[in-house]
């Protein structure tokens, strides 16, 4: 008994040599241990990193089994909304993108006539040849974007989504998202489908135009404007009329405040109160009467989101979304389509 305890306890004891030698065997063990951790914490934040800093490089248009099939096989992301969705068309057209870290996209329009094509293809926007309204006695609608950025005004975009209805994720205005107004089943009175993006970058809105012709629309694309394609005197008789905006991530010389006249009087009263016009009249053209457009540089909340819809109502999601109507109709005093202007600080 007593040997076998001796036995159990006659543990071989190191030298000071040997125990130092352990020692740092031990330690350089664990170091290297923590070393590796470390290594694949960097690298899954790297990974993260990159991911992140991907941009959509490119948009394109399915109408096929064997397109959407093709455009998965390349990287391509779908967003689930048939563009014909409403309609009698058996034709299901969706919208891909893909992306990556070459040049990213910087603006989308949309053209609904030739003269709107001829000034995005001489303006070097990409087209995409596939008709959005495919299969329908609709407009003729395609997708154009622009690629490269550029410090001030082209940001990259990363992300897109679609709605089908006109007043429908009207909150995504407070999280940064843009809406372009262009209908995509424009001329087909069915489901109200609309494009939305996010960019990478906080944007606030440091300048407004207006067209009355097309050739002018040349000059504000080169100059990084972004078209409001929807025309403000839609069905009036009147001249095709755009509004247009620039966007800057600087943090100055922003506008704060947007208005509109009808007449002499309001004109004068904006004029007091510091406004500055966009000196074109959007019903050019028509019967109706002046209609002007006016903003203000002057206070501290920066305007980040301006949109037109047919909606006026006080109660709608717009309104709910934090957006302030410009109560007046772009199409005062004609039988065009009424059209108000919305924008959010």
């Amino acid at each position: 008994m007593y040997k076998r305890d001796i036995q159990l306890f006659n543990v071989k004891t190191l030298s000071p040599r040997e125990d130092t030698f352990t020692q740092r065997r031990h330690f350089h063990q664990r170091r290297l241990s923590r070393t590796e951790e470390e290594l694949n914490i960097t690298d899954t934040c790297l990974q993260r990193h990159k991911m992140a800093s991907k941009y959509i490089t490119e948009i394109a248009i399915s109408t096929s089994p064997e397109r959407e099939q093709e455009l998965r096989d390349q990287g391509f992301h779908m967003i689930n909304v048939n563009l014909n969705q409403g309609t009698s068309s058996t034709t299901i057209v969706y919208m891909w993108f893909r992306m990556g870290n070459g040049e990213p996209i910087t603006r989308v329009q949309f053209s609904f006539t030739d003269a709107m094509k001829d000034d995005l293809k001489k303006s070097r926007f990409t087209e995409l040849p596939v008709n959005l309204n495919s299969g329908t006695d609709g407009d003729v609608i395609h997708l154009w974007y622009s690629s490269g950025a550029s410090p001030k005004y082209n940001i990259p975009i990363g992300d897109l989504f679609l709605t089908t209805d006109e007043n429908e994720k009207a909150t995504q205005f407070k999280l940064g998202w843009e809406r372009l107004p262009c209908n995509l089943n424009r001329g087909n009175s069915r489901d109200f489908i609309t494009l939305w993006l996010k960019r990478k970058s906080e944007t606030y809105i440091c300048d407004v135009a207006a067209t009355i012709s097309f050739p002018e629309h040349i000059n504000l694309f080169n100059e990084g404007y972004i078209r409001l394609d929807e025309d403000l005197n839609r069905d009036s008789g009147g001249n095709p009329i755009f509004l247009w905006y620039r966007q800057s991530t600087e943090m100055d010389g922003w506008l704060t405040e947007m208005n509109a006249s009808i007449d002499h009087k309001q004109d004068s009263s904006l004029r007091k109160r510091g406004f500055t016009v966009v000196n074109v009249n959007l019903n050019e053209g028509t019967s109706g009467k002046p209609v002007m457009v006016w903003f203000k540089k002057e206070g501290s909340l920066p305007i980040k989101a301006l949109t037109v819809t047919s909606n006026n109502k006080e109660d709608c999601p717009y309104m709910e979304a934090g957006l302030i109507l410009i109560d007046k109709n772009l199409n005062a005093g004609n039988n065009g389509m009424p059209l108000y202007l919305w924008y959010g600080n």
